[in-house]
């Protein structure tokens, strides 16, 4: 479940954390650095009494992992689903009706979370980190659309960050709690940046750092080393 919503409210806010300790994305390929990041999610889902069942777990062969790294710790990550062999994603479990044969090029964003001790009022530029990592990856591999579910309250929080969201179906129960299904144009999200840059400061160092990233070549992190316990959104 993408970014139920704890401390959403400070991700518009200055990345000073960032830049006084450091933070890097890798997509993991690694087993053991998988296994490493799944747990934090799922230590996430514990603290906020969401209610998976195995879906943490699933989908590894077709799934795409980001860690967010600050200094050495493992400070959360993103776990994205592409399309199963029938062109299926996780979210037509609970929405079985969306048609995704006008999207074929989409995925899922199952889970955004960071640990709970890298929440907070000065690290915006984390949760957009790993939102610029997911974007040039989403470029690269001719990903259009991304599904996530969202809760009715958090809805307006990633709407004032700057994701272009459309509800794409009804409010339902999804691990364990009331969530909307959306979809996002991976295009829009440039867009929208663009334009928040026109007026904010902290959009523009977010722009930045989207233009440099997509200029170095290669992956500029490296994988985790001593990845960290304890989780959070």
């Amino acid at each position: 479940m993408a970014g139920k919503g704890e401390g959403l409210q400070a991700l518009v806010s200055s990345s000073g954390f960032v830049a006084r300790n450091g933070a890097s994305v890798a997509s993991l390929t690694e087993p053991a650095d998988r296994d490493a990041l799944v747990r934090v999610f799922v230590a996430v889902a514990c603290e906020e009494g969401w209610q998976p069942g195995d879906q943490l777990h699933a989908y590894r062969s077709h799934s795409v992992y980001f860690a967010l790294h600050v200094g050495e710790a493992l400070a959360g990550g993103l776990h994205l689903v592409l399309p199963d062999a029938a062109g299926r994603l996780p979210c037509q479990r609970v929405w079985p009706e969306l048609d995704l044969t006008r999207n074929s090029n989409a995925a899922h964003v199952a889970v955004l979370a960071l640990r709970r001790e890298f929440r907070g009022k000065d690290q915006g530029g984390l949760f957009w980190r790993l939102v610029i990592a997911l974007w040039r990856h989403c470029v690269r591999s001719g990903i259009e659309t991304l599904y996530l579910e969202v809760t009715p309250r958090v809805l307006p929080l990633y709407q004032r960050l700057g994701w272009p969201l459309q509800v794409c179906g009804p409010e339902r129960i999804h691990w364990g709690e009331p969530c909307l299904v959306c979809s996002l144009d991976v295009r829009q999200v440039a867009g929208a940046l663009a334009e928040k840059a026109l007026c904010s400061a902290t959009y523009r160092g977010i722009l930045a750092r989207a233009v440099a990233a997509g200029a170095a070549s290669g992956n500029r992190t490296r994988p985790p080393k001593r990845p960290a316990s304890g989780k959070a959104l």
